[in-house]
């Protein structure tokens, strides 16, 4: 990352996009920082800006982009069978979209915190869609904004030892796929949030307190 950069960083809310905004901060001198979110139409959505919000107040980052493409997710076609995302489909259109603003912000750098818990073909899957998207964007305007995953082979458990490493507040991220104000522990984004602070012998602190805590 060069020296003053402008990074614009796509951010959902989560833990991901928790850790990549205070990787990309933690660079000296710190690079100029947008946050992005994109609302792709699933679940929770009011849950994921509040959140993304959040993080950008508590890391001293004033500017913070919404953009809007609820039929990603909304009416299904962007979906597996069992409602997962399908990326196929979604994730080039999320990404162009990414590079579009990134150039009309005049950011040179696009940071997708995608993560796949090591999962070796979808690993390969997210590189080769971020390389096609850079390329087609490339097309239309020589330079363009790059695309950066630097979470994308990494673990659940070594994003929240990441996290752990870099002193990140657990409670600026949310997972739960279900709308409400407090996540419920069941869905498949919180049982594998705690899988992953499981392994990694680390407190989440959104859902328990540390011991001695009030």
């Amino acid at each position: 990352m060069s020296t003053g950069q402008h990074v614009m960083i796509l951010n959902n809310g989560g833990p991901r996009s928790l850790v990549a905004t205070a990787l990309a901060l933690g660079e000296e001198p710190p690079p100029k920082v947008t946050l992005l979110h994109i609302d792709d139409g699933r679940e929770a959505r009011a849950s994921r800006i509040g959140y993304v919000r959040r993080q950008a107040k508590a890391m001293g980052i004033t500017r913070v982009t919404e953009l809007s493409m609820p039929h990603l997710y909304g009416h299904g076609y962007g979906q597996l069978p069992d409602g997962g995302p399908m990326g196929v489909f979604a994730r080039p259109q999320l990404l162009l979209a990414a590079l579009a603003e990134a150039r009309h912000q005049q950011a040179g750098l696009v940071i997708w915190p995608v993560s796949v818990n090591a999962v070796t073909r979808e690993a390969a899957q997210a590189t080769e869609q971020a390389v096609l998207v850079e390329h087609l964007a490339q097309a239309e305007q020589d330079p363009s904004p790059r695309i950066d995953t630097p979470l994308a082979e990494f673990t659940d458990q070594q994003v929240v030892e990441l996290g752990g490493q870099l002193g990140v507040d657990w409670t600026l991220a949310w997972c739960c796929v279900r709308p409400g104000e407090k996540p419920c522990r069941a869905c498949a984004g919180c049982r594998r949030r705690h899988t992953a602070f499981e392994r990694a012998g680390l407190i989440d602190t959104l859902v328990q307190q540390p011991v001695g805590a009030r």
